[in-house]
This record gives structure tokens, sequence and C-alpha cells, in this order.
């Protein structure tokens, strides 16, 4: 167990609320490693068949032949490899402009992350992983949420303004209601530690 989370249940227990930094919660650690690797693999192709097009180009003699082999298998991917880097950038700043950094409150009143709260524990169950449409690219990843209950999806889908339900929820397919809470982020702590602080919270409060 980290400092922090012996410092937070400790906190919890005895005095009933906790405040934490917090941090940007975007996607796992695991995540972030296939983000990276794709990443450098989609940059470094474009290159291996441009070196495969000269190598070609010398051995055949033929400058004319490198030059299409480039055009056909260098630029493609270049541009597919500029596409990718564009939508990675664009996912960055979505998340650059959420402010993770303000404090997460967990007290008998509620949840608060991101400014947004007190959240009431009874809007929401504990964390679980789901499989949502994935933030970066298409297709889907599992993500760590909160479910909403009956009366939680009333208060983030009609009652919450949008520019704050867009803070605490994750990615929405269009047409459909908001289902979920972001697990949020919190510094010093692993994504599994804040949902279990979370969980011990939520079983304090709603059932004690």
């Amino acid at each position: 167990m980290s400092p922090t989370m012996n410092f937070a249940l400790q906190s919890l227990h005895q005095s009933g609320r906790v405040v934490l930094p917090g941090a940007p919660a975007m996607y796992s650690d695991t995540a972030r490693g296939w983000i990276i690797i794709v990443l450098v693999f989609v940059s470094l192709l474009p290159l291996g068949l441009l070196l495969f097009a000269l190598l070609l180009a010398i051995a055949t003699d033929s400058w004319i032949a490198g030059i299409v082999i480039f055009a056909f298998l260098v630029l493609g991917p270049l541009t597919f490899t500029a596409l990718v880097w564009w939508r990675y950038f664009r996912w960055r700043k979505k998340y650059a402009e959420l402010p993770e950094e303000v404090p997460v409150t967990m007290d008998p009143s509620g949840l608060t992350m991101r400014g947004v709260g007190p959240i009431p524990w009874s809007d929401f169950g504990p964390a679980v992983y789901k499989l949502l449409p994935a933030e970066f690219g298409r297709g889907h990843s599992t993500s760590a949420v909160l479910p909403l209950t009956e009366r939680g999806m009333v208060m983030v889908n009609q009652h919450m303004p949008p520019h704050l339900s867009q803070r605490v929820t994750p990615i929405r397919v269009a047409g459909r209601p908001y289902r979920y809470l972001d697990v949020p982020g919190i510094r010093g702590l692993s994504q599994h530690e804040v949902m279990e602080l979370i969980h011990a919270a939520h079983r304090m409060f709603v059932y004690s």
C-alpha cells in the first residue's frame, strides 16, 4: 500500500473526510504504454519504407522505380502517420482543458472531482472496469468507471449543465445518455488504488 493510500484511508476513517490533489486520469499505465508503442511504430514505418525504396532503386539501377515505390509505399503511410498524430494531439488537448489538478474530495455529502460536486454517493455504485468506446482511435477499450444509479442518470443527464457533465463522464455514444462517471486521477495513487479508495468511501457513507 502506498503512503498516500495509507494516509487517505486513515483520514477517511478518522475524520470521515479526505481531500487529495487531483491528477490526469486519461488512461491506465497499460493503455499509455500501448499508445506510445503504436505511435513509435507508426512514426518509424514511413522511414523503413523509404529505406526499402532507396535500396530497391540502387539494386535495380532504376530511380524511376524507386520514385514510384516511394509514392505508393511511403506517401500513404506518411499521411496515415500525420493523421494518427493529429488525432492524438487533439485528444491530448481535450484532456488538457479539464481541471484535472483540482482536489478530489470524499466526505458524507459525496464525491467532488474536477470542480464538480459533491456528487451524492447514492447516485453511483462502486468503481468497476467497463468496455467503452475508445478515447483514442476507434473501437473499444477498458475504462475505470463509476456506474450511475437511476437517480444519478437523471441528475447527470437532465440537471447537470453539459459543460460540467463532460468533465466527469467518459466519452458518450451519440444519442445515448451518460451511464457512468469517470474514475478521477489522484496524485500519488494508482488507478486501482483510487478505485479501492472510492469503494471504501462508498461503503462507509452508503451502508453505514
